[in-house]
């Protein structure tokens, strides 16, 4: 089976930018005792103020590629695994 890669790299955040992200918003959430992920931040259990490894997240489209969304790091946001997949394409 072919597959046109090249839509997957206009789609895919690098790994510079998740880290970049990932530090930002992970200091960001130390300083206010929350989630970075800004998902689970907003809940009301116990993932309120879990502290998720890189590992653990996923990079995200803050407005979705399929709806304009840009690959960028303005367009970043990193989301806890459960969270990515819940969000889907909104």
């Amino acid at each position: 089976m072919w597959a046109d890669t090249k839509l997957l790299d206009v789609r895919v955040f690098d790994d510079a930018t998740k880290k970049s992200v990932y530090a930002t918003q992970t200091a960001k959430a130390e300083k206010k005792g929350e989630s970075n992920c800004p998902l689970c931040a907003l809940g009301h259990d116990a993932n309120k103020s879990k502290l998720w490894k890189l590992i653990e997240m996923d990079a995200d489209h803050v407005t979705a590629w399929s709806k304009g969304g840009e690959t960028n790091i303005k367009n970043c946001q990193m989301l806890c695994k459960t969270h990515n997949r819940a969000k889907g394409n909104r």
